[in-house]
């Protein structure tokens, strides 16, 4: 954008010795254009990268690793892979045959359990038996209840459903194949609350707020701009943490760190598809006035995109 300017200029001197305004070129106007163009890069162009910073984007999801609470092997996968899924629909379904049997005998033994303390509290109005047995008894029936209760727990376990909407990226998952108890087995997306991260360097950060105004387009969308908000920051990196382990914490290699400034779409957000990449801006408090120069290149770059 900066040579456009300094282009512009130069074609300006230029009409202005062929209209005769000046008669020749001046020594003055060959250097001119160099002290126009570090004039509008001092003033204009550099405040640009903290007063209207840009940078990458790109759409994310969260996910979450399905974890089933039973071990066993699966007999039946009911999702496929990226196909949208409602909160509490079945995922797959893991042999039910164990746990049913331990139900079962579960409730047999509190059938036993309870049939036992019927029998002694009997005897107990009767003054033939301790209140310490009918006690006992008692405490077995409450045990016999839990056990009963985690059995169903176990049992309902077998069917495994999805978390909140969303889809399974890749189901790679087959039946027959053995699952544990809190392994993970399977990927699934929040497709519906997609988040938008633009990387900017540490010192294009400066004047970044939430709240303010942002723009961004893609690769995906060519031609279209999408407006937003500034929803957060993260103002932090790996290379500064340290391992709370008790060693002597070594020293970091320093780099130039880039933060992720995360940016919620007014609308269309959950058209964009999760890894779109493309370039986005944001439009501080700061420099307002030359804001649209990167408005106008971000619109150049979204039309580009059709090539």
């Amino acid at each position: 954008m900066i040579m456009v300017l300094v282009g512009g200029y130069v074609g300006l001197l230029w009409v202005l010795v062929k209209v005769g305004v000046f008669p020749k070129w001046y020594g003055w106007m060959k250097v001119s254009p160099v002290a126009v163009w570090m004039i509008a890069f001092m003033s204009i162009f550099l405040p640009l990268n903290w007063n209207a910073p840009m940078g990458g984007s790109m759409v994310t999801v969260g996910s979450v690793g399905i974890k089933p609470a039973v071990a066993g092997p699966v007999t039946e996968v009911v999702a496929k892979s990226r196909t949208p899924i409602s909160e509490g629909e079945v995922l797959f379904e893991i042999d039910k045959t164990p746990y049913t049997a331990a139900l079962q005998q579960a409730q047999a033994q509190l059938a036993l359990a309870q049939d036992q303390l019927a029998r002694k509290e009997e005897l107990l109005s009767r003054d033939t038996v301790a209140v310490a047995e009918v006690e006992a008894l008692r405490a077995n029936v409450a045990v016999a209840e839990a056990a009963v209760t985690l059995a169903e727990v176990d049992l309902s376990n077998t069917t495994v459903r999805a978390p909140f909407d969303g889809m399974v990226p890749a189901m790679t998952l087959l039946s027959g194949n053995r699952v544990s108890p809190n392994v993970p087995v399977l990927a699934f997306l929040d497709v519906n609350n997609p988040v938008i991260n633009l990387v900017l360097s540490q010192n294009q950060i400066r004047n970044v707020k939430t709240g303010q105004k942002a723009e961004a387009v893609f690769k995906a969308f060519p031609g279209q701009t999408f407006q937003g908000t500034v929803s957060g920051l993260f103002l932090s990196s790996p290379d500064a943490e340290y391992d709370l382990d008790g060693a002597t914490p070594e020293v970091p290699t320093i780099t130039d760190t880039t933060y992720v400034v995360v940016l919620e779409l007014d609308t269309q957000g959950e058209a964009l598809p999760p890894g779109s990449s493309g370039q986005g801006l944001v439009l501080t408090d700061q420099g307002t006035k030359f804001q649209f120069i990167n408005q106008l290149t971000l619109r150049m770059t979204t039309w580009m995109n059709f090539f």
